[in-house]
């Protein structure tokens, strides 16, 4: 008894800053959620309304932006999309084989490359900006989607291997011994162990790859002339100082529900993949 009530008094300050904790994560993450709201809110108004009545919702409420938006950007999500995902493809591939080469496979000089591999990841991109346009100028690959598309599976790996090393190092060692024992080469141990057992750490190089990727802009807007070819952001820039035909998308409600519209695939994914990304985090973070 004595000693429960020595230490109830130093239980009320824990929970109170426990408390506190919780209302400041709360708080940040309702700051968060607000920007989102105004672009929901603002996707449904009028000119007129996105004008004199920009943050109070107004009604009716105009769903036929959403249309209106969606005849304009289909293309340019159907873009993105083709380059994220056939993108994405080879950077997991690529990441999976050069994480469990790094991981398992022993061979001169293999520390020395692969820190020189990761130290690519210090230098800005900016420096290579300038080399690599030329480089796809005397290609030919300007104003093509393989413009988009090489140079995410040529640079997304750095990353992916730094990633997919520390998850494969972290498998045990007796799971591809017992394979090699019944027979099993590399690339069975690649697929049928290291595959399967770094689904989490694939999860969340995939998200973090194709968020990058969907967000892209500098890139696309100097590489791609053609607008049937430009993809989402570029193409939702260029609308927001545009006027179309039909609908005023410089004014508001069409151009913010495009907004609304191109989260969506986003939204999607980290529904999908987000137990797995959050996953792959901590076993990262872990591992590391």
């Amino acid at each position: 008894m004595t000693t429960e009530l020595q230490r109830s008094p130093n239980r009320r300050p824990l929970q109170m800053s426990q408390l506190g904790l919780h209302i400041l994560i709360a708080f940040l993450l309702l700051l968060s959620l607000v920007p989102t709201v105004i672009m929901i809110n603002l996707s449904f108004k009028n000119g007129l309304q996105y004008r004199w009545d920009r943050w109070n919702v107004s009604l009716p409420l105009r769903g036929s932006n959403y249309l209106s938006a969606w005849d304009v950007i289909d293309a340019y999500m159907f873009n993105t999309v083709l380059v994220a995902v056939v993108g994405l493809l080879g950077v997991l591939i690529l990441s999976l084989i050069g994480g469990y080469v790094f991981a398992r496979m022993r061979f001169p000089l293999r520390e020395p490359l692969y820190y020189a591999i990761i130290a690519l990841l210090m230098v800005p991109w900016v420096l290579s900006f300038i080399p690599a346009y030329m480089l796809y100028n005397n290609l030919g690959l300007l104003n093509t989607r393989w413009a988009l598309i090489i140079p995410n599976i040529a640079g997304g790996p750095i990353f992916g291997i730094f990633l997919m090393r520390a998850f494969i190092t972290g498998i045990p060692e007796e799971l591809y011994e017992s394979a090699r024992c019944d027979g099993a080469g590399a690339w069975s141990l690649i697929w049928s162990i290291t595959f399967p057992l770094s689904l989490p750490g694939l999860a969340t190089l995939s998200v973090l790859n194709f968020v990058a990727e969907w967000n892209s802009f500098l890139w696309p807007l100097v590489t791609i002339s053609d607008m049937s070819k430009q993809v989402i952001s570029v193409g939702l820039f260029r609308l927001s100082r545009t006027t179309n035909d039909s609908v005023d998308f410089g004014s508001g409600g069409p151009l913010f529900a495009g907004y609304v519209l191109a989260s969506i695939p986003l939204v999607i994914l980290f529904v999908v993949l987000g137990k797995f990304y959050v996953e792959g985090l901590v076993e990262s973070g872990i591992k590391m």
